[in-house]
């Protein structure tokens, strides 16, 4: 029996993924410690250790406005796109042929297209009609990004809808709501819940739309970040940062918790 066994392709693909992995992390390693800093200025390395960044956000007016605005653009984003990719993916299921296609391409494209290019189409259209530095209409244009990730997670639960409940539900007299709610709904609510958190997050970390529409009293959290690190280097956007990171692992715990209750629910919706 040999002393040491050749290493298998997943640990050889684990070994080589780990440099990787730690020059991604690294960046976001960084940024807590700075937030602790003594400083008054973002320094590497910081010294240690205080927690007044995070209290002199917590403190100051205009950083706090700035994120109520980012959550009010981000809640209002992810309803349109919620309701707007549910609908789109239960249209996309219930079509057949290259039509399907060419609608998935059409809905995917803010997810391809470059984000500046959807940012200078939105200035144009919307500075015409005067609603630049509008608040909701920042958010219906976030919503825009957001729809992609929603249509893709309820197809996904979709793919394990049986079409003969459908057919049943009907053959029984059950109506267009009626199908929704009792069939359709239980089917995608996994991947809407899923969509949502995307969306929800895409939109509160979006930055060059934001930049391009905002205006006096309309400016969001990430803007706000990105004109501080230009003119006034303040370890609150390092406290910032560690939120947001914070808020990410919690994004990503909540979509794995959604996957597991899918799988779960995924043979009942099939049987």
């Amino acid at each position: 029996m040999a002393l040491f066994r050749r290493p298998s392709g997943a640990s050889l693909l684990l070994i080589g993924a780990c440099p990787l992995l730690v020059f991604l992390l690294a960046p976001t390693l960084i940024v807590t410690p700075m937030a602790l800093t003594k400083s008054n200025i973002i320094e590497f390395p910081p010294v240690w250790i205080s927690a007044h960044a995070f209290t002199d956000y917590l403190r100051d007016p205009e950083w706090m406005a700035d994120t109520w605005v980012s959550i009010k653009i981000a809640v209002l984003a992810t309803a349109v796109a919620c309701v707007v990719g549910a609908a789109t993916a239960l249209a996309l299921h219930a079509l057949r042929g290259p039509v399907r296609g060419a609608i998935s391409s059409v809905v995917m494209l803010p997810m391809m297209a470059p984000v500046i290019v959807l940012a200078l189409g939105d200035y144009l259209a919307l500075g015409k009609i005067g609603l630049v530095g509008n608040w909701p209409m920042i958010g219906l244009a976030h919503s825009l990004m957001g729809v992609p990730y929603v249509v893709l997670s309820v197809q996904t639960s979709l793919s394990g809808l049986n079409t003969a409940l459908v057919r049943s539900a009907r053959s029984l007299g059950a109506k267009d709501l009626a199908v929704l709610r009792h069939v359709y709904w239980p089917a995608i609510r996994p991947g809407l819940l899923a969509g949502a958190v995307f969306a929800f997050y895409g939109s509160f970390d979006e930055v060059i739309l934001s930049l391009f529409l905002q205006g006096p009293g309309v400016t969001t959290l990430p803007v706000q970040m990105f004109t501080s690190i230009q003119y006034e280097l303040t370890p609150k956007i390092a406290a910032v940062s560690s939120l947001l990171v914070l808020l990410a692992a919690v994004t990503l715990m909540g979509q794995g918790l959604l996957r597991l209750t899918a799988s779960r629910a995924k043979p009942l919706v099939e049987a």
